[in-house]
C-alpha cells in the first residue's frame, strides 16, 4: 500500500470504474486502495452497429471504392433489404477488426477489451459476468504473481471451476507487479477470439532504478494474428491434421504454405490471415494489396521533439511479430512488466504472451510513419518471401496531413547495422542483411535491481528440472502431438487448487515417463524456500527443421533468464543440429534429461549471468536450443506452466508446478466454487430413486397387487 497511507482507515477508499471504448494512451487514475470494473462476457460480432436499446444489431459495410460506411436494414412494406448511411458517432462504435464479418467473444463488446489502470500496491476486484449460452469461462492475470491468493489466477481447472453461463464471479488479488502486464481468457481457445486486453500497474516508488525520461505521452500496444473462424474451428484442425486445407474443405486448388523463419525453422501449423493492431487491421493478397484500404488503421498522435513509451503486449495466437517504428531508434526500457538497462535498438520480436517497452524521441520531420508489426518468416514453400505478413499502425505527427505514411523502414548497412532485439535464434538470415540479433538472455536487469536468486548454502535447499516442450510422437500411430516431457496435457477433472490432487489424471509409470509418450495431468512438485533452476528445452521428436520455437509461461512467478543455449547452424544460420549441452544420446523424446557434462550439475553451468539477468514471465525456448531460468520458490500453490502458442497449449503443451503440499497453500476464501465429474453405481440409484427396492422386485409388487385387485390368487 502507499507510503503515508493511514492504517487506522476501516473502510477501504474504493471507486466503480465505468468501462468505456478503448483508448491507446495511460490515463492516470487517482491512488486509491482498492479500484473496481464490472464486465460482462458474451459474444458479439465484428462489422457491427449494435442497438442497445433493443439488443440487437445489423451488419456495417465499407465500400471498398470509396470508403463509406453503410449499415443493412429490411423494409418491412416491400419486404425488401438495403443499405443505409451512418452518422459519425455510429460509425465511432463498430468494431472493425480486419473489415470481415466474424464472431468474437468479448468483454463489454470492446476488442481489445478494457484496460485495467491502477496502482502496485492496490487491491483490484473484477466481478466477470457470463453471458453466453453454453461456454464457461476463467479470466487469468498474466505477469501478477497472486502471492498468497492461487485461486485467483483464472486457470480454468487448475485454479478454479469455471464460470458457467448465467454466473458471476469476482476476482480481488493486489496488483503486486508494476510495469505492462495483460489479461485474458484461459480456457479453450476464447482468449484468440478477443477476450483479452491490457493491465497497467503504475509504480509509486521507481528510486531504485535507474531514471527514465519525462514522457509526454504512454501508448499501449496489442498486436493480434486474426483469424477469420472461430479459434476453436482453427484448433480443430490441427488436432485433426487438417491444417494444410485450412483455406477451406472444399477449395481444392489451394493448400496452407509452410513458412520457415531465419534458422530455417517452420513458424507453426496456421496461415496467416491478418494482424491487428489495438482491434484495428487489413488483410492482404498474395501481391500485397489491401483488400479493403479503407478499414482504418490505429493512429498514435505525437508532437515534434518529445519523448513517448510505448506499452507493447502480444496477444497472438501463433505468430510472432517484428515490431519497429519507421526512422525512429527504439530505446528498450522492460520486458514482461520487469525494468532492463536501456537498450538501443531497430527492432524486437515479441512473441504470444510476452510485453516489450520502448521509448522514441519524436525527432523527424513532421509527417506520418508506420508503427509496423511484421511476421519472421524469411521463406514460403522454401522460396525466399518478398515481403513478410504484417499488420500497421500509424505514428502521426500533430500538424501533418492526415494521410497514410509512404515511410520506408531504415536500411540496415555494413555502417549502421540493424539491432533485433529477443531473437529465437543467433543469425538473422544472411549476413548481407546486416541484422544483429540480441537474445533475450543478452538484455540486462538495471545494476541496483534485486540480485538474482544465489545458490543455497544446503543442498537440500536446491533443486535443478529439466523441461522439454516439444511434438512427441504417440507409440500407436507416430501422430506428432504437443507435449511436455512426453505428456499430453489432461486438464484435471476438478481444479487442484481447490480439490487437490484428487481430481488428476494420475501419469503412472506403467504408462508415463521415460521415453514414454502418454496423456495425463502431468505435473512437477517443488518445495517452498528452495531456490528452483529449470532447463526449459526444445530438443527430440517434434524439433528439428519441423519444430517451433516456444515460448514458455510460468505462473506464480517472475524468474531470472540466466542464459541460453542455441543448436548448431550453417554459416547462412540455418539449423544443422540440436544443442549437445543437453544428453539426448540416441533419446527419440528426449524426455527430462539432464546435463551431458555432469560436473554443471547444482548450478555449475559455466556462462550463467548470475550478476544482472533479466526478469521475465515468459520466455522463447528455441527449436534445438534451451533456457536457463531462475527463482526462489516463495508462492506456494498450483501454478500452470505451457506454451503460450493457444493451439498448443490447447492439445497438450502444458503442465502443473504444485509448489508445496495442499496445507502449505493458502484455502480459498469461504464459499468459493468446487465443480468436478460424478459417477454413481446402480445400487445407489435404486436406493434413491426406488426407495430401496431393486426395480425387479417393484415389477413384482406392482403385478401382485394387480392381482390382489382381481380376487387371483397366487
Amino acid at each position: 500500500m502507499w507510503v503515508g497511507r493511514l492504517s487506522v482507515l476501516a473502510v477501504l477508499c474504493t471507486a466503480v470504474l465505468t468501462q468505456e471504448a478503448f483508448v491507446n494512451f495511460i490515463r492516470y487514475p487517482p491512488k486509491q486502495d482498492l479500484y473496481e470494473f464490472n464486465w460482462t462476457v458474451g459474444h458479439w460480432e465484428t462489422m457491427f452497429l449494435y442497438d442497445k436499446q433493443r439488443e440487437s444489431g445489423t451488419p456495417v459495410i465499407i465500400d471498398s471504392q470509396t470508403g463509406v460506411y453503410r449499415k443493412r436494414a429490411y423494409n418491412g412494406t416491400d419486404m425488401s433489404c438495403y443499405v443505409r448511411d451512418m452518422t459519425e458517432e455510429e460509425i465511432s462504435q463498430v468494431t472493425t477488426a480486419d473489415g470481415f464479418h466474424r464472431r468474437t467473444t468479448l468483454v463489454n463488446k470492446q476488442l481489445p477489451g478494457p484496460s485495467i489502470v491502477v496502482w502496485k500496491g492496490a487491491q483490484v476486484a473484477v466481478k466477470v459476468t457470463n453471458r453466453m449460452i453454453q461456454e464457461g469461462i476463467a479470466i487469468h492475470w498474466h505477469g501478477l504473481t497472486q502471492h498468497n491468493s492461487p485461486w485467483m489466477d483464472g486457470v480454468g481447472m487448475v485454479s478454479q471451476c469455471p464460470i458457467n453461463p448465467g454466473e458471476s464471479f469476482t476476482y480481488r488479488f493486489i496488483a503486486s507487479e508494476g510495469g505492462t502486464h495483460w489479461w485474458h481468457a484461459h480456457l479453450g481457445t476464447f482468449r484468440t477470439d478477443g477476450l483479452y486486453g491490457a493491465i497497467i500497474v503504475l509504480e509509486n516508488d521507481t528510486s531504485s532504478m535507474p531514471p527514465l525520461p519525462v514522457f509526454d505521452k504512454e501508448f499501449v500496444m496489442l498486436v493480434h494474428d486474426w483469424q477469420r473462424e472461430e479459434s476453436l474451428d482453427t484448433y480443430l484442425r490441427v488436432e485433426w491434421e487438417a491444417t494444410r486445407f485450412s483455406y477451406g474443405y472444399g477449395d481444392l486448388n489451394t493448400c496452407r504454405t509452410t513458412l520457415r523463419q531465419a534458422d530455417n525453422t517452420d513458424i507453426g501449423p496456421v496461415h496467416f490471415t491478418s494482424g491487428l493492431m489495438n482491434g484495428k487491421g487489413r488483410a492482404y493478397d498474395n501481391n500485397d494489396n489491401a483488400e479493403n484500404r479503407f478499414v482504418p488503421l490505429e493512429k498514435f498522435t505525437v508532437e515534434g521533439n518529445k519523448t513517448y513509451r510505448f506499452r507493447v503486449i502480444s496477444a497472438a495466437m501463433v505468430f510472432p511479430f517484428r515490431v519497429s517504428v519507421d526512422q525512429h531508434e527504439l530505446t528498450m526500457i522492460a520486458t514482461d512488466g520487469d525494468r532492463i538497462v536501456e537498450q538501443p535498438a531497430e527492432s524486437f520480436i515479441i512473441n504470444t504472451g510476452e510485453r516489450y517497452d520502448f521509448y522514441i524521441t519524436t525527432d523527424q520531420p513532421a509527417g506520418n510513419y508506420w508503427v509496423r508489426a511484421e511476421t519472421t518468416e524469411l521463406t514460403e514453400d522454401r522460396m525466399p518471401v518478398s515481403r513478410q505478413h504484417h499488420t500497421e499502425a500509424i505514428l502521426h505527427y500533430e500538424g501533418a496531413p492526415d494521410v497514410e505514411p509512404t515511410s520506408q523502414r531504415k536500411t540496415c548497412s555494413v555502417n549502421d547495422s540493424c539491432v533485433v532485439v529477443n531473437c529465437p535464434f543467433l543469425q538473422y538470415g544472411d549476413p548481407s542483411l546486416y541484422i544483429d540479433c540480441l537474445p533475450v538472455h543478452e538484455l540486462r536487469s538495471p545494476k541496483n535491481q534485486s540480485v538474482p536468486v544465489p545458490m543455497p548454502e544446503s543442498s537440500d535447499k536446491w533443486e535443478e528440472h529439466f523441461i522439454n516442450f516439444h511434438f512427441a510422437g504417440t507409440e500407436d500411430n507416430g501422430a506428432q502431438r504437443s507435449s511436455v516431457n512426453g505428456h499430453r496435457f489432461v486438464t484435471p477433472a476438478s481444479p487442484p487448487q481447490v480439490t487437490g490432487d484428487k481430481g488428476l489424471m494420475t501419469c503412472a509409470d506403467e504408462r508415463c515417463g521415460g521415453e514414454k509418450y502418454c496423456d495425463c495431468s502431468y505435473h512437477v512438485t517443488i518445495t517452498p524456500g528452495n531456490v528452483v533452476q529449470m532447463v526449459l528445452y526444445n530438443m527430440g521428436s517434434g524439433s528439428g527443421l519441423d519444430g517451433t520455437a516456444h515460448p514458455v509461461h510460468i505462473h506464480g512467478h517472475h524468474f531470472h533468464v540466466l542464459d541460453m543455449g542455441f543448436p548448431e547452424y550453417d554459416s547462412s544460420g540455418r539449423y544443422l543440429s540440436q544443442n549437445p549441452d543437453i544428453a539426448c544420446g540416441t533419446s527419440e523424446r528426449c524426455n527430462a534429461k539432464r546435463w551431458a557434462n555432469q560436473s554443471w550439475e547444482n548450478g555449475n553451468k559455466p556462462g550463467l549471468n548470475l550478476r544482472d539477468p533479466p526478469m521475465k514471465d515468459t520466455v522463447i525456448v528455441p527449436v534445438g536450443g534451451y533456457v536457463v531460468v531462475r527463482f526462489l520458490a516463495d508462492n506456494p500453490g498450483w501454478w500452470f506452466m505451457h506454451c503460450h502458442i493457444e493451439i498448443h497449449q490447447a492439445e497438450g503443451m502444458a503442465m502443473m508446478i504444485r509448489e508445496g503440499e495442499q496445507g502449505q497453500m493458502k484455502p480459498p476464501p469461504p464459499g468459493f466454487p468446487t465443480c468436478g465429474g460424478f459417477d454413481w453405481t446402480s445400487d445407489e440409484c435404486i436406493k434413491i430413486v426406488n426407495g430401496g427396492i431393486r426395480t425387479s422386485s417393484v415389477w413384482w409388487l406392482a403385478l401382485l397387487t394387480a392381482l390382489l385387485s382381481l380376487n387371483i390368487r397366487v
